[in-house]
């Protein structure tokens, strides 16, 4: 009995401790994929900004992991601001950004992690003067989990640009987005 006891003293603050972790994602790298996607709309002369990222009511933008905590999904920043840059420069490493560039306008209709069956969810509505009415992308990015959250939360962290990464390139590819921009 004294031996249960001591184990549950020792792993009771540790159940504590862990639902207080935060699993951060690295900073968003360029995909190569993205990039010769949009290479031809930028030799085609045509420029683009994303002007504003909102997030449609209800959409949870702060994601968590199961008991362990929250994921960090912009390092610091909001999900819509590390989604905005992450298209910015994937805008920029194909020559397609401008400041005077058609404005486009991103709102983020679905944004969800399952950390159990390993996948984002990621949706959004694309709008510009060009095309007002817009067009919509979804995408799910499947993932690699765990069955302990001590390596599954982390796993949905380091995902989550690789989801973004597929996020865009539904963006870029979609028919309509030559038409918008």
């Amino acid at each position: 009995m004294r031996l249960s006891l001591s184990t549950a003293l020792l792993a009771f603050p540790m159940l504590v401790l862990a639902g207080c972790d935060t699993s951060v994602t690295p900073v968003y790298q360029t995909s190569s994929q993205n990039t010769i996607s949009l290479q031809p709309v930028a030799a085609a002369g045509k420029r683009a900004k994303v002007q504003k990222f909102l997030v449609a009511e209800g959409v949870n933008t702060q994601p968590t992991c199961r008991l362990a905590g929250p994921i960090d999904v912009g390092g610091g920043q909001t999900a819509a601001q590390a989604l905005q840059e992450a298209i910015t420069a994937e805008f920029l490493a194909a020559g397609l950004y401008s400041d005077r560039g058609t404005p486009l306008t991103v709102t983020l209709t679905n944004m969800k992690v399952d950390t159990f069956s390993g996948y984002w969810d990621l949706a959004a509505v694309v709008q510009s003067p060009k095309l007002p009415a817009g067009y919509t992308v979804t995408t799910r990015y499947e993932y690699k989990t765990s069955f302990s959250a001590y390596s599954a939360c982390p796993n949905a962290a380091l995902a989550f640009n690789r989801a973004a990464s597929a996020f865009i390139n539904q963006i870029v590819t979609n028919p309509k987005f030559r038409t918008a921009i």
